[in-house]
């Protein structure tokens, strides 16, 4: 997902060239909150204690994806207009996976898979449907100072108990 834009060369032919600007930081968060979906799966697949992994999950949408939900329905978000279709469906997917991070006590596992399985089909989602047309609107100062935000958060890795190894 690049956008080329073109910048004047400083030299004294005042030549042309493309730079290549993308949403690097998004889309590495997006890769990052699919390997946390890996994690559960890994977690689940190896019996892994339930308790460890809601507190993973728990930290993780406290700490990391509701963050990243935050930065992207301020500023990323906003490169599109707020009645965009696409924006209307990323915000209501974003309330619906917030209500999954509210771990039902009588059968947890049932909102772990939840969780994996909503979150994968929406960060495809964005990646696929929506992060070309933000592009389309983008312009390289912008794109800086998004990227500088999603460079801010937290990582998988910052996590303590790593059952997933």
């Amino acid at each position: 997902m690049k956008l080329t834009v073109k910048v004047p060369n400083e030299n004294p032919k005042n030549l042309n060239f493309s730079v290549a600007i993308n949403l690097n930081e998004a889309c590495a968060r997006h890769h990052k909150t699919l390997f946390f979906c890996s994690n559960i799966r890994t977690g689940i697949d190896r019996g892994v204690d339930i308790q460890r992994m809601i507190d993973y999950v728990n930290w993780y949408g406290e700490e990391i994806l509701f963050k990243k939900f935050e930065i992207e329905e301020n500023y990323l978000f906003a490169l599109l207009d707020e009645d965009h279709y696409l924006i209307k469906r990323a915000l209501k997917e974003h309330r619906r996976i917030k209500r999954l991070f509210k771990i039902d006590v009588k059968n947890p596992m049932k909102n772990l898979i939840y969780i994996e399985e909503e979150l994968d089909l929406h960060i495809r989602f964005e990646e696929k449907q929506i992060f070309p047309e933000l592009e389309k609107n983008a312009t390289p100062t912008k794109l800086k100072k998004i990227n500088e935000r999603f460079n801010t958060l937290l990582t998988n890795m910052d996590w303590h108990d790593r059952f997933w190894l």
